[in-house]
């Protein structure tokens, strides 16, 4: 009798226990809805070029998608400048129709690689209207010439058409062969653009640039005071504010800091603090900045950390993915490209600050995100070759 109520003890035990265990093992999340798969086609007898960050994909008020896109004709060799390259921009609806595919006036010197676009960026207004940050590596070819820059801002109105390209100055004085590698493009209430990312030779300094509606720079912060060095996060607050995520080195010390810095609307700046912790991707949200930590920043695992504009933590989740190359805000959560340390393969996701993955694309090679204004995902996939691309949009399951 004893030894039956024993076993029937261990047989309930077992049970609870197995229950608990399936309770806390989370399925894998579901596939998004994709609600438009498109080619991305190049000019004829051109191959597409990813070189550079991330920026290339903008969505409008409306819906509208827009892709500035890098192309170029390979010599016969590789080696000698492509036969010919070209920057343009591409507009499509929201239903996937092409609405304009602008061929951009670049001036900039041609390498192997075409216009070798270490800058290429895209705002979208809500008029309608866009615009266009290229800045190229070229600059042996490029900075001889007068009639040439190594950066230019395009701006574009509701059809496509160019209405200006404004030479972008260097950041700095007496930078030999500087040029602008930027991964951030912002609209700002005057219809202006802000831009951040790094300026150098490479390697960079950190550097933020505002641009009025005629292209011209109307403030900076930096270039920081030493290398390497880069924005790795940036954005207008509903007061025409600016926040900005910034990885420094000291000019003496040589040793990397992280700040939270703030800039009024017109560039004065509002002060900084300074935190601890590291990441590769950071968003601001209503309230709080959120970090995505890659495998190899920490001894830990990989985690989402909140913290506010003094640098203080708020939070911290299990981020179950080896690394978070670009993340954005999708509401009160986060969508992100992420990727496994161990292999090229990589996914569009969406998940709460908790570190909840809402839904995980199919893998694949992807640039760039944006998110629609009814809330879906858009994203740049490539080939695994890199030589081809199409634009995909994802929905809620």
């Amino acid at each position: 009798m004893i030894r039956a109520m024993r076993l029937a003890s261990v047989f309930l035990l077992v049970l609870l226990c197995g229950s608990a265990a399936a309770h806390a093992q989370s399925p894998d999340p579901p596939a998004p809805r994709v609600t438009l798969d498109i080619a991305l086609p190049p000019p004829p007898d051109h191959r597409l070029s990813g070189l550079g960050p991330p920026g290339r994909l903008a969505v409008g008020a409306d819906g509208s998608i827009y892709v500035a896109s890098s192309s170029f004709q390979p010599s016969p060799d590789g080696i000698l400048p492509a036969r010919s390259a070209h920057i343009e921009l591409l507009a499509y609806t929201r239903e996937g129709t092409q609405k304009y595919r602008t061929l951009l006036p670049v001036q900039a010197g041609v390498g192997p690689s075409g216009f070798n676009a270490e800058s290429l960026g895209v705002v979208a207004f809500p008029s309608g209207e866009a615009a266009v940050f290229l800045s190229s590596s070229n600059t042996r070819v490029a900075l001889p010439q007068d009639d040439r820059s190594v950066t230019t801002l395009y701006r574009l109105d509701a059809n496509g058409k160019v209405q200006s390209a404004a030479s972008v100055l260097p950041a700095a004085a007496d930078v030999a062969g500087a040029f602008y590698r930027t991964r951030f493009y912002l609209p700002t209430a005057d219809n202006g653009l802000l831009v951040g990312g790094g300026y150098g030779p490479d390697p960079f300094n950190w550097w933020i640039g505002k641009f009025d509606t005629a292209g011209q720079r109307t403030w900076q912060a930096g270039p920081g005071p030493a290398y390497p060095e880069d924005v790795y996060g940036l954005a207008v607050k509903p007061d025409g504010s600016v926040s900005a995520i910034i990885q420094e080195v000291g000019q003496m010390s040589g040793l990397s800091r992280w700040t939270v810095a703030r800039f009024a609307a017109d560039g004065t700046p509002q002060g900084r603090s300074p935190f601890n912790t590291l990441g590769t991707s950071f968003v601001l949200l209503p309230g709080f900045w959120v970090s995505a930590i890659d495998v190899f920043q920490t001894a830990n695992a990989p985690a989402l950390v909140r913290l506010d504009e003094q640098g203080k933590v708020l939070g911290r989740a299990p981020w179950p993915f080896d690394q978070t190359r670009r993340l954005i805000a999708d509401g009160d959560g986060v969508a992100a490209v992420v990727c496994a340390a161990a292999g090229p393969l990589c996914f569009v996701v969406c998940a709460s600050v908790d570190g909840n993955t809402r839904w995980q694309s199919p893998p694949g090679s992807f640039t760039d995100i944006a998110r629609t204004p009814d809330g879906q995902i858009v994203a740049v996939s490539w080939s695994a070759d890199m030589l081809s691309a199409n634009l995909v949009r994802f929905a809620n399951p």
